[in-house]
């Protein structure tokens, strides 16, 4: 059975299998029913995963297109209680976004803050206004961006928000093993956050340093031995260091790991 990546709201997506027969592909708006009830969704991608716990039911109909835009007028007026209720309540959380499910069975209020908050009273107390099921979620700063959208540093469209589905730890270390500027205003995007397009390559990177001896191993080239000092990954290139003191790039195929060196890098992995 495929499996589907089906976004339901720019906070929220799930992996839904696709029954034998039912012809949907990238891009259809569909039904999908999970352990909530039923609700709508773009199809995304397909995926190889066996962790879905949703199935897609159908594509969707005319009538499920104006039920969701019947729900999203609502939810407008959802959004406005909630924040009604939320200053009340003095909780300082910036509202981004709900999502009615189809159902109509649960709604879902998205706030984003860098602090916590205590909002069971605020949670009973919308409960109550909406006579429904509540959930009220906290999101990143990264998430926030995704919903706004802007530009780069680069110009072009916030990948997170034009084609990046998940949003997955990115580390000051993925920007060091590419020899860039660690200064974090040059590394950082728009929500604060460490650039999404610093793991693009970072397996390629690692792939490459696996491959390459570490500074301070001693290599054989043509000129003879010497100590590796630097390295260029884009250009698949070692600064090395002979015992006369001078110094040269040299391509990491013209390379041959010193034994007694390679021994060494062995054990240190």
């Amino acid at each position: 059975m495929a499996v589907a990546l089906v976004e339901l709201h720019p906070f929220k997506s799930e992996l839904c299998d696709i029954p034998a027969g039912l012809a949907v592909r990238p891009g259809d708006v569909v039904v999908i029913q999970d352990e909530d009830g039923e609700d709508v969704g773009k199809f995304v991608s397909y995926e190889d995963s066996d962790e879905s716990r949703s199935v897609v039911l159908r594509k969707a109909s005319e009538d499920d297109l104006k039920r969701r835009q019947e729900l999203d007028e609502e939810t407008d007026q959802a959004l406005e209680a909630f924040c009604r209720l939320k200053e009340e309540h003095r909780l300082g959380m910036r509202v981004v976004g709900a999502h009615w499910r189809l159902d109509r069975k649960k709604i879902c209020f998205y706030f984003a803050s860098e602090e916590r908050f205590d909002f069971r009273a605020l949670h009973k107390a919308v409960s109550a206004v909406l006579d429904s099921r509540v959930a009220i979620k906290q999101i990143g700063v990264r998430d926030h961006a995704r919903l706004l959208g802007g530009l780069g540093p680069c110009g072009r469209d916030l990948c997170c928000r034009s084609f990046v589905r998940e949003l997955k730890p990115i580390a000051l270390r993925m920007a060091r093993q590419q020899n860039l500027f660690v200064e974090p205003s040059k590394i950082s995007g728009l929500c604060g956050k460490l650039l999404c397009c610093l793991a693009f390559e970072d397996q390629s990177y690692q792939q490459w340093l696996r491959e390459t001896p570490s500074d301070g191993s001693t290599v054989k080239t043509e000129r003879g031995p010497a100590v590796v000092t630097g390295h260029d990954a884009i250009k698949r290139r070692v600064a090395v260091r002979y015992e006369d003191g001078t110094e040269q790039s040299v391509a990491l195929e013209d390379l041959v790991p010193h034994p007694v060196a390679a021994q060494g890098r062995m054990k240190a992995e």
